[in-house]
C-alpha cells in the first residue's frame, strides 16, 4: 500500500512554545476566594494551587509551587515547578531553573519529569541549553519502560531517526504501538504510517487504515488529511468521494492550509460539491492568508477569469504577486504576462522578462514558451545573448509556435551555440526531416553540445532514428557526454562497454580524444554585452 501522505512537522525540534499548557492537573474543586500570593507562614496546599491554575492565577501558582518544591522536596511539586518555569507561567521563563527542578524530580523517579526533561534535551531552539539526545534517550527509556505513553512515543521517534541511539525500525514500531494502545494520537498516526510503509513491521493496509481512522477521529490533523487523501485517491482505502470531502473539511476546520486550499478549490470547480463562490472564497482566503502559494494562485486565477468569483484584475494581480513572491513558478509566469501587456499595472517589459526568466529557470513550461515567443519576435534582442534563448525557443517551437522554429533555424544557420542541436532534436521524429535532423545533431555534437552528444550516442547504441547500430560510435559520443557530466550517458556507455571487445573500446576512446581535442580548439562562444532586465 502506498505510504500515507505526511504533512511535515517539527516533532523533534520540540519548541518550548509548543509544550502542552496543562502544567497542573485540571481537575479542580470549586474555587476558593481569590488569593494573590501564598501565605508565607504556611505552605500552600496542592489542591489550592490547582484551583489557582484553573482560574489562571499563575503568579500564585508559581510562588506556591516554589515553596512546595523547596520545602517539601516532593517530586510532584518539583516537576510542576520545573514545568511552570519552563513555560514562563507567572514570571519569565527560566530554562536553567526548570532543568534543575526537573532533574531533582527525575532523581526521585518521577516519570513525567523524565519525559519533559528529555524533550528539553532534544530541543534545538532553547538558548543556553545544549541538545543531548543520548541522555534524552536514556530518560525516555526509563519512563517508557514504566508505561508513560508520551515517553514511548518520543522514544519511538528517536529509534526511527537514530538520534541518541542506533536506528532501529522494529523498536520504533514497538514503542509507537505501545503508546498508540494507550491512546496517544501522535503514536496512532505513526503506527498507521508504519503499517502503510512496512517500517519496522509487515505492511498491513487494514491495520494501517484502522489506526489512521483512530488518530483522525481523535483530532490528529495530519491523520485527517491523510485519511482524506486515502479516500480521495483510493490508495490505502476504498475510494469514497464523500468520505474524502468530510475529512478534508475536518482538517480544513482544524486549520490545515493544504486542506483549506483543496476544499476551496473544490467549491470553485464543483468537484464532489456544488459550486459555491462564498465557500470557495472563504477557504482559499484562509489558506492564502496562512501562506499557501497554491491557494494564492487559485484566487488569482479565479479573479482573473471571473468564472466563479467576480472578475477583478486588481485582486487577481494582488494574489498572483503574493504567490510569485513565495517563488511559485507558475505564478511568476502569469505575473509576467500582466506586466507584458499592462494588465491592471503599467506595462513593464523588462519586469515581464525577469519574471519569465525566474519561472523558466525553475522549469516552468509556460514561462519558457513565453520567452521563446519573445525571442522569435525580436523582443529579447539587445537584452540577452541569443544562445540563452535557444532552449526557450525550442520549448515554444515544440508547443507549435512556427515563428520560434524559424528563429531557431536562423540561429542554427548563424552558428549560435546549441541552436543546431535543439532544432535537430525538434525535427528528429519527423520522418521526412530525419536526415536533416541527424546532420544538425551531429554538427552540434562536434561543437561540444552535450545533449546532442548524448542523443547521438543513444541513437547509435539502439539503432534508432535511421542509424545503424554501432557500439564504437555510441561509446565515443556517450563517453564525451558522460565526461561532461551527463550521468545517464555515462551509465549507457558502461553498459555497452560490456558488449564490446577491448579493441573496439580502444578505438572509441581514441575517437573521443580526437573529437575532444577538436572541440577544445574551437573559440568558445560567449555572451555578448547585453542590457539585462
Amino acid at each position: 500500500m502506498p505510504p500515507f501522505h505526511m504533512v511535515p512537522s517539527a516533532l523533534l525540534t520540540l519548541l518550548i512554545a509548543a509544550l502542552p499548557a496543562n502544567a497542573q492537573d485540571s481537575s479542580a474543586s470549586p474555587e476558593p476566594a481569590a488569593q494573590t500570593t501564598p501565605d508565607a507562614a504556611a505552605l500552600p496546599d496542592m489542591a489550592v494551587i490547582e484551583q489557582a491554575w484553573a482560574r489562571r492565577d499563575y503568579v500564585f501558582v508559581r510562588e506556591g509551587l516554589r515553596q512546595l518544591a523547596e520545602q517539601t522536596g516532593t517530586p510532584l511539586a518539583q516537576f510542576r515547578y520545573g514545568r511552570v518555569l519552563l513555560e514562563g507561567r507567572g514570571g519569565p521563563r527560566d530554562i536553567a531553573g526548570a532543568v534543575l527542578w526537573l532533574d531533582r524530580a527525575v532523581a526521585q523517579n518521577h516519570i513525567e519529569a523524565a519525559t519533559l526533561l528529555a524533550r528539553v534535551l532534544l530541543s534545538a531552539d532553547i538558548p543556553d541549553q545544549p541538545r543531548d539526545p543520548e541522555r534524552a534517550a536514556a530518560l525516555l527509556n526509563r519512563a517508557a519502560a514504566r508505561g508513560d505513553a508520551e515517553a514511548q512515543y518520543y522514544l519511538g521517534l528517536l529509534a526511527r531517526s537514530g538520534q541518541g541511539m542506533a536506528p532501529d525500525p522494529e523498536a520504533a514500531f514497538t514503542w509507537f504501538l505501545a503508546a498508540a494502545e494507550q491512546g496517544n494520537i501522535a503514536a496512532q498516526y505513526a503506527v498507521a504510517q508504519a503499517y502503510a510503509r512496512g517500517e519496522g513491521t509487515k505492511p498491513d493496509p487494514t491495520e494501517g487504515l484502522r489506526w489512521l481512522e483512530e488518530a483522525a477521529g481523535q483530532g490528529h490533523i495530519e491523520a485527517q488529511f491523510s485519511l482524506a487523501q486515502a479516500y480521495d485517491t483510493g490508495q490505502g482505502a476504498a475510494a469514497n468521494a464523500q468520505a474524502a470531502l468530510r475529512w478534508y473539511r475536518r482538517a480544513a476546520e482544524a486549520g490545515l492550509p493544504l486542506a483549506q486550499r483543496i476544499l476551496g478549490t473544490r467549491y470553485l470547480t464543483g468537484k464532489d460539491v456544488t459550486v459555491d463562490a462564498t465557500e470557495a472564497l472563504r477557504w482559499l482566503t484562509a489558506a492564502a492568508e496562512a501562506g499557501d502559494p497554491g491557494a494564492m494562485f487559485n484566487l488569482g486565477q479565479s479573479y482573473a477569469t471571473g468564472a466563479v468569483l467576480p472578475q477583478d484584475d486588481a485582486l487577481a494581480f494582488q494574489w498572483y504577486e503574493s504567490a510569485a513572491d513565495t517563488g511559485l513558478p507558475r505564478a511568476q509566469a502569469v505575473l509576467g504576462q500582466f506586466y507584458e501587456i499592462g494588465r491592471s499595472v503599467p506595462r513593464e517589459m523588462d519586469r515581464a522578462i525577469a519574471l519569465y526568466r525566474q519561472a523558466a529557470e525553475a522549469g516552468e513550461p509556460a514561462a519558457m514558451q513565453q520567452l521563446g515567443r519573445l525571442a522569435a519576435s525580436g523582443a529579447l534582442d539587445g537584452k540577452l545573448a541569443p544562445q540563452r534563448a535557444v532552449p526557450w525557443a525550442a520549448a515554444a517551437a515544440a508547443a507549435g509556435n512556427a515563428e520560434a522554429q524559424d528563429w531557431l533555424s536562423a540561429r542554427a544557420e548563424d552558428g549560435t551555440h546549441g541552436a543546431a542541436g535543439a532544432l535537430g532534436q525538434l525535427l528528429i521524429d519527423t520522418p521526412e526531416r530525419q536526415a536533416e535532423a541527424l546532420a544538425l545533431i551531429t554538427r552540434a555534437a562536434e561543437a561540444g553540445d552535450v545533449p546532442a552528444q548524448a542523443l547521438l550516442g543513444q541513437a547509435y547504441a539502439s539503432g534508432d532514428h535511421g542509424l545503424a547500430q554501432d557500439y564504437v560510435a555510441a561509446h565515443t559520443w556517450l563517453n564525451l557526454a558522460g565526461g561532461a557530466g551527463d550521468g545517464a550517458a555515462a551509465a549507457t556507455r558502461d553498459v555497452i562497454a560490456a558488449l564490446m571487445t577491448p579493441e573496439q573500446i580502444a578505438e572509441a576512446q581514441t575517437a573521443a580524444r580526437a573529437l575532444y581535442a577538436g572541440i577544445a580548439a574551437q573559440v568558445p562562444q560567449t555572451e555578448q554585452t547585453v542590457v539585462r532586465p
